[in-house]
């Protein structure tokens, strides 16, 4: 007999079973998007040098909408 692999949850530590899970390795969908809110929240980062900064390109005016006095044929 072979035993489940049992992790402890990165978020609330709980154990819980690897195999089966749907929000491996997380235990459960509230610890899933309690740790993707904290990503957008810009709480956690991976080290690394800052990204370079795009040069702002000026947008183009928009062009004028001519509008045709003509109907279109039903």
């Amino acid at each position: 007999m072979t035993a489940m692999r049992r992790v402890r949850c990165p978020q609330c530590h709980t154990e819980c079973e690897w195999a089966n899970n749907p929000f491996r390795p997380f235990c459960s969908e509230r610890c899933r998007l309690i740790d993707l809110g904290g990503w957008l929240d810009e709480r956690y980062s991976i080290p690394g040098d800052p990204p370079e900064q795009a040069e702002e390109v000026p947008e183009a005016p928009a062009e004028p909408v001519v509008r045709s006095s003509r109907t279109r044929p039903a």
